[in-house]
């Protein structure tokens, strides 16, 4: 076959320059140390990385977003564990007043000892950050969430809680606002509450417990009891809802028994007299706030706890706090709770981002060792044809006459 000199130049010609593009190549590779620098390299693996990346951004976003969430639960907790302290001890100061040993007087410095106490749970509510944010203003961090006026606290914050994004579709709240830690406090004894202050009693009694075990059974929003003479001399006790229809009743009074009416269960301990009666009234959340004060007016009122109605009406106040006590203890484990899931996340997306850096470098880094020999066999190679290419293009037929 004949070929001619155009055809041995080109051929040569595009043998060197893809061997030289080769070399480039190899030569870029070995500068950057990474076997895919362009799509065109390898255009499936590079998709690949490009994904890989994606999602270890994504997973260091998360990790930031969890520093950013246990910083501030980090702030958050001490206070709430300063909160319960704070609780126990007025709880003391509580029972304290309530012997019945005590004068007047000393009652009345139990009242002024829990009239500091609710300044300094005052003052824990209003709590600032670094930055000069209150930390129980729900999302209305720069205004004071909590106000005393005329021994009434008020809530000025919002419900509003902030969230961190901390894996996929998953966020945890990162503040608790202060109407849900010092102002959401279920009663003590349920869903309804005694009315002492207007109650007659001759005797000690006192509800333990009213509650709504049934709720698809409608309810009224106050009930009467009355406790009468069943004919016999013995108690018993009629039950008459707020439109006074009688609703349980006439019945022997136990009271290791429910009594039980309109799908609500309530306990009563003592031992009422005929002629006692009383109100349940429909409760409602209160504050700790709340609570305390009542508890200083009935030690600042001269013999405010002496008689039976007193005593239960004190005794109810106690309930009411221990409730707070243990909502408080609810909020922080929940805090708790919050912090521990973070540290779960946290583990989870740093060995997700070790597997997928792990995955990335076997797509994209570089075997030097094999890339320095291929870099090797084309530098020969590109040697060779030069030098053979030279020689042939000096080679003429007069050469061989």
């Amino acid at each position: 076959m004949r070929v001619s000199t155009f055809q041995f130049y080109n051929l040569n010609t595009n043998n060197l320059t893809n061997l030289q593009s080769q070399n480039n190549r190899t030569l870029q590779q070995l500068s950057s140390g990474k076997q895919i620098n362009t799509a065109a390299d390898d255009p499936v693996a590079n998709i690949a990385i490009e994904n890989l990346k994606q999602q270890s951004a994504m997973l260091s976003q998360y990790e930031a977003n969890i520093n950013l969430a246990n910083n501030r639960l980090r702030q958050e907790e001490p206070h709430l564990a300063s909160y319960e302290n704070l609780l126990m001890s007025t709880r003391d100061i509580m029972l304290a007043g309530n012997d019945g040993a005590l004068s007047q007087d000393s009652r009345e410095v139990h009242a002024s000892d829990l009239a500091a106490s609710l300044e300094a749970m005052l003052s824990l509510a209003n709590t600032q950050d670094e930055s000069g944010n209150y930390i129980f203003a729900g999302t209305k961090t720069d205004t004071p969430p909590f106000m005393s006026q005329g021994g009434t606290v008020s809530y000025a914050g919002n419900s509003g809680q902030r969230t961190a994004m901390v894996g996929d579709g998953v966020s945890v709240p990162v503040n608790d606002p202060g109407d849900e830690v010092f102002m959401s406090i279920p009663i003590g004894s349920g869903d309804y509450q005694a009315d002492y202050a207007n109650a007659t009693m001759s005797d000690k009694f006192f509800v333990e417990s009213a509650r709504v075990v049934n709720p698809g059974v409608p309810q009224s929003g106050s009930y009467q009891f009355d406790f009468i003479d069943d004919g016999s001399g013995n108690l018993a006790y009629e039950v008459y809802d707020g439109g006074g229809t009688r609703v349980a009743g006439p019945a022997a009074f136990d009271n290791s028994s429910a009594i039980a009416f309109d799908g609500i269960e309530v306990v009563i301990s003592g031992e009422p007299k005929i002629g006692d009666s009383m109100t349940l009234n429909e409760g409602t959340e209160q504050d700790v706030f709340g609570i305390m004060n009542r508890a200083i007016d009935m030690l600042n009122t001269p013999n405010g706890l002496q008689g039976p109605a007193a005593q239960a009406e004190y005794a109810q106040i106690l309930a009411d706090f221990n409730e707070a006590f243990n909502h408080a203890t609810g909020v922080r484990a929940e805090v708790g709770n919050r912090m521990k899931a973070l540290d779960t996340f946290e583990a989870q997306h740093s060995d997700m981002k070790l597997v997928s850096e792990s995955v990335k470098s076997n797509l994209e880094d570089l075997d030097y060792a094999a890339a320095i020999s291929e870099f090797e066999r084309q530098s020969l190679a590109m040697n060779a044809l030069t030098k053979t290419f030279g020689q042939m293009g000096n080679t003429s037929l007069f050469d061989f006459v």
